[in-house]
């Protein structure tokens, strides 16, 4: 298994349909999906909407900065 950028429970910002999503990991795929193996893909869970987004690839997630 590989290294990957984010951890179980970071705070993560991404974008979706044009809108900026913050939610927290909550699953890793580590050694990617069956349609990009090899690149790390995240579930990030946005509490406040109650929602799991899967398979956000790692170079779409940012660190959540709070300002």
């Amino acid at each position: 298994m590989r290294n990957t950028k984010f951890e179980y429970g970071d705070i993560v910002d991404f974008s979706i349909n044009g809108a900026i999503k913050t939610g927290r990991v909550y699953i890793i795929d580590a050694n990617g999906t069956f349609e990009n193996p090899g690149v790390a893909s995240y579930d990030i869970m946005v509490d406040d909407e109650n929602t799991l987004y899967k398979h956000i690839e790692e170079c779409k997630l940012k660190a959540h900065l709070d300002q």
